[in-house]
């Protein structure tokens, strides 16, 4: 795998890690325009979701349902295959994504550790601005010492 880094800078601290992604069917020949979205990064979801406003655009037909447990209780959501690109360099190809309410969030999509865990993750707030940083793969291990 070819090594890929960003990183995304805000200007004041935040309490979400939000960047813009693309999003693009998996399914061959389908012939829907990719759709350029808002993700959030969540350390705390095991998997990665999209928005049902995205399925819809993007006509995706399911590939099955998954059980899934939220802080709002357990459910039954159907399961999807896209093309996610993060930063415009990061392609994930082929992943299986679940859809759900995120969109009452105002995000598309909840970017999971099925992808973070793909690659070196971090997140500093100096001079009270907070930025994230990502690569894949990962290089090495982060440390922080005193």
């Amino acid at each position: 795998m070819i090594l890929s880094a960003f990183t995304e800078k805000y200007s004041t601290i935040q309490k979400k890690l939000i960047s813009s992604v693309i999003i693009e069917s998996a399914e061959p020949g389908k012939a829907v325009k990719p759709v350029i979205a808002s993700a959030q990064w969540d350390t705390g979801a095991t998997g990665t979701c999209i928005s049902k406003e995205v399925v819809k655009y993007l006509k995706l037909a399911p590939i099955g349902m998954v059980s899934v447990n939220t802080p709002s209780g357990a459910g039954v959501m159907n399961k999807y295959k896209i093309n996610l690109i993060l930063n415009n360099e990061v392609k994930i190809s082929d992943l299986s994504v679940m859809d759900s309410e995120i969109g009452n969030q105002g995000i598309d999509v909840l970017i999971g550790m099925d992808i973070i865990s793909l690659g070196d993750f971090a997140v500093s707030n100096f001079e009270k601005k907070t930025q994230f940083s990502f690569r894949v793969p990962s290089q090495q291990h982060i440390e922080f010492s005193k």
